[in-house]
């Protein structure tokens, strides 16, 4: 009887233990650092010391910075269409963050200290872990391409692509982020003596480490 009853609690102890597996947990954070190319373009005074004999008019000056912005953000990524075999995926990755950018420069004005929102948005292709729910493998790749809506001071969007490494445990995937912007958003000052003038130019990259929840 006992040998019984020993073969059994070996075979329930057995069912109990499954390899691992990659888990598709759809909401995630987390957190990042950023670099922000910034090119500005302002009129200054000419002659801001009063010299005699040089005009009291404007100039255009120039300056160019990066700046660093410290983020945090949360998301939901779903496969929506799984492809044969259970280890690729279609999905999307919705993410909404916030950010400070932050710099020591004093020409920058108006840029440092800044409260930022972030809105990235991909549609993805996954392999392996977080592909989908029958995936096997505990390392995982996904690519994605979108747009990101972000606002500080002013609104500005850009085109964005996004890769990530993923590495799941039974409980959650850790992953690596990285993403930046396709293009620099550029917004244009009219100037009765200048016409059309690129005031500002900015783009975003970022790296992010984060987990599921």
């Amino acid at each position: 009887m006992n040998k019984y009853f020993f073969a059994l609690a070996l075979v329930a102890g057995l069912a109990g233990v499954r390899p691992a597996q990659a888990q598709v947990s759809k909401f995630h954070g987390d957190l990042g650092v950023g670099l922000v190319p910034l090119r500005a373009t302002a009129p200054v005074q000419a002659n801001p010391n009063g010299y005699q004999g040089m005009p009291q008019a404007y100039v255009l000056q120039t300056t160019n910075a990066n700046l660093l912005l410290l983020n945090g953000n949360l998301g939901f990524d779903a496969p929506l269409y799984q492809l044969k075999g259970g280890e690729q995926s279609l999905g999307i990755s919705l993410n909404a963050g916030a950010g400070l950018l932050a710099t020591t420069r004093q020409d920058v004005d108006g840029f440092n200290a800044q409260f930022v929102l972030d809105f990235p948005e991909y549609v993805t292709y996954r392999y392996g872990a977080k592909a989908s729910k029958h995936s096997k493998k505990d390392f995982g790749v996904g690519v994605g391409l979108g747009y990101r809506f972000s606002k500080f001071f002013l609104p500005f969007s850009s085109p964005s692509a996004m890769l990530e490494g993923v590495y799941a445990t039974n409980d959650h995937d850790w992953f690596l982020r990285l993403s930046a912007d396709l293009r620099p958003r550029r917004i244009y000052n009219d100037y009765s003596s200048e016409g059309l003038v690129e005031a500002l130019r900015i783009r975003e990259f970022n790296a992010t480490i984060g987990k599921s929840f």
